[in-house]
């Protein structure tokens, strides 16, 4: 079994980190993989570096922390355990913060971060569907306001939910079930918008049926 004994040493950025770690003593080390996430032991992004001790995450939210480790891995692709975990904070810096209180857009606009529960019923945050849910975030939730702050509310909110649904195969299920539709409305955004149009127009019709229908019969029985 591989080991990853990483020292890891930090260099903050704006929204980024730098990490750097001693090479592995094994004559076959291919290269390593950094793991990182918003839980503890729960990492929802990778970054495979190659063979080269060191790496820059890009990307990350003002004030959030984040939790990172390593793996190294073989020629073969065998890859070994998780290093020892370290967790980082970024600094909050002085424009995001009067940005935010002014209520425009923050360092939350950066890409990354995680999708807790498509990741949870899909298994892996690489499956497709995890990755275009994660660039419709990117593109369009984290370029404004009111998708910050729906993100924002995201994230808060689900990864409790998303342990129950990894730990229930039924539930599992049952969520990507009903991620289906938004998946799809997400790849194929002209199919989407016309089904919304479709569902409203039917919605409609069945609306005003009814009131025409309790019209006449109340102006019948008169």
């Amino acid at each position: 079994m591989l080991l990853v004994h990483p020292v890891f040493s930090q260099e903050a950025h704006a929204a980024q980190v730098t990490l750097a770690w001693d090479r592995n003593s094994e004559s076959d080390i291919a290269g390593y993989i950094i793991y990182y996430g918003y839980r503890s032991r729960y990492y929802t992004e990778s970054i495979d570096v190659g063979n080269w001790p060191s790496a820059t995450i890009s990307g990350l939210v003002d004030g959030e922390t984040y939790y990172l480790c390593a793996t190294a891995y073989d020629s073969q692709r065998n890859e070994s355990g998780f290093s020892g975990e370290i967790s980082y904070t970024v600094p909050e810096t002085e424009g995001a913060k009067s940005t935010d209180d002014s209520g425009g857009s923050s360092g939350g606009g950066s890409s990354g971060g995680a999708c807790f529960i498509a990741t949870a019923a899909y298994g892996s945050f690489m499956e497709p569907e995890v990755l275009l849910l994660r660039k419709f975030r990117d593109d369009h939730l984290l370029t404004n306001a009111p998708g910050r702050i729906f993100v924002s509310l995201y994230y808060s909110l689900s990864p409790p939910l998303a342990d129950l649904i990894r730990e229930d195969e039924g539930l599992r299920m049952a969520t990507r079930l009903l991620l289906t539709p938004v998946v799809y409305a997400v790849k194929y955004p002209t199919i989407g918008f016309l089904s919304v149009l479709l569902l409203v127009v039917c919605v409609f019709r069945r609306v005003t049926g009814r009131s025409r229908k309790f019209y006449f019969n109340s102006h019948g029985r008169s």
